[in-house]
């Protein structure tokens, strides 16, 4: 079965003058996507590091629509967005998506990577790619 990763990570988080709001913010914005987006996710956004969230989704989705939530609840935040779609080798969804793995997780951190490197918005890599 194919799933789709995304990876968020704040731009320059360090530098933001008041993060620990922001965090609070980031806080309450991931409960609301978890129960908006619940139809099409599969394990729920979570903090994995600092400033930096992910979450587990069915494949095919409208994956835009997640992104378009953030933008628009984020107001004058950027963030990276990577994406990764592919198979996963965990299977026990009791896991937080921080205790899953396989090929969409690695896709969605080289896509994380690549975009922070290209300081580019938004990358999407696949299986089709490999």
């Amino acid at each position: 079965m194919t799933y789709l990763v995304i990876v968020f990570d704040i731009k320059d988080s360090r530098k933001i003058a008041n993060r620990e709001a922001l965090q609070y913010k980031l806080i309450d914005t991931i409960k609301e996507a978890n129960q908006l987006y619940s139809n099409i996710i599969v394990r729920d956004f979570i903090i994995t590091i600092g400033d930096e969230w992910q979450g587990l989704f069915k494949y095919p989705c409208d994956f835009q629509k997640v992104i378009d939530f953030f933008n628009r609840r984020l107001v004058d935040t950027s963030f990276y967005c990577g994406i990764g779609v592919g198979t996963i080798s965990i299977h026990n969804f009791e896991l937080t998506v921080n205790q899953l793995d396989g090929p969409a997780f690695h896709l969605a951190r080289d896509a994380i990577k690549l975009a922070k490197q290209k300081n580019l918005p938004f990358v999407m890599l696949g299986d089709w790619l490999l």
